[in-house]
């Protein structure tokens, strides 16, 4: 049986920010952690020594080496980092010492130790956190595209082999040649009403209309105005992002 596993990350809220642990993949030599902010304007000096505290709580925790890295409340890298430490990710992991080493720099593939690699020293390590194995996964991708394949099947049988049947159906019987050309006159009928105005629009369709003529209305002030419906594009984008951070750091202080 493979040892191959996919951890599940941890997610922990520290009032202004929280912190999401992603053990190593498979074949990686390092963990990711990720300090994500909850509020506006944190100051670069407060998240670079949030960072080195965390990376040594995450270290005795879990001795893997980290790759840390810090996030706004937009969901957007940080990389104002760099001018008080000389990099936007810090990188610490245990020598041979014992000690922990904290680097704001990149770190060569040679000098990170490869604890990490030792899938038994893994799997032991992490035992307390849900996870599946690799097997798990692609089985799921395979039932995933399965399902995708017998939706595809059954879409093509409702447009196309259905029609194809009705009509050789019609060729066949008289009863239900009849009932097409009542459904025809039936139909001939309500658009000419339509068309008219005389027929009755159902909710859907007066709902379907609104909803064309605000889009032509919004398309026509687009169009006026490209700038200010970039910004309008970012601002929302922005506030997409605030909004599902807020969320999970609320969601993460209330569990």
């Amino acid at each position: 049986m493979s040892t191959d596993r996919k951890y599940m990350p941890l997610k922990e809220s520290r009032g202004w920010y929280f912190v999401e642990y992603h053990p190593p993949a498979s074949d990686f030599k390092f963990a990711n952690l990720h300090l994500v902010i909850t509020i506006e304007n944190a100051r670069d000096i407060d998240i670079a020594d949030a960072m080195e505290k965390e990376l040594k709580n995450w270290l005795n925790r879990y001795p893997i080496p980290l790759f840390f890295s810090a996030f706004d409340n937009k969901g957007d890298l940080i990389h104002s980092l760099n001018t008080i430490k000389g990099s936007d990710h810090l990188i610490g992991f245990f020598d041979q010492d014992g000690k922990i080493r904290l680097y704001w720099r990149l770190v060569k593939d040679n000098e990170i130790p490869d604890v990490a690699l030792n899938k038994e020293y893994v799997n032991k390590l992490y035992s307390n956190l849900d996870y599946k194995t690799y097997a798990e996964l692609d089985a799921e991708r395979r039932k995933r595209r399965k399902e995708i394949k017998t939706g595809s099947f059954i879409i093509f049988v409702w447009l196309v082999i259905i029609p194809l049947l009705i009509t050789v159906l019609e060729f066949y019987s008289n009863w239900l040649a009849l009932i097409t050309l009542i459904y025809s006159f039936y139909k001939a009928i309500q658009t000419g009403l339509e068309l008219r105005g005389k027929w009755p629009k159902s909710k859907r369709k007066k709902a379907k209309e609104l909803e064309e003529r605000l889009k032509d209305h919004y398309y026509y002030h687009c169009q006026m105005n490209p700038e200010g419906f970039k910004r309008l594009m970012l601002e929302n984008l922005e506030k997409m992002g605030k909004d599902e951070i807020a969320k999970e750091a609320e969601l993460l202080k209330t569990n």
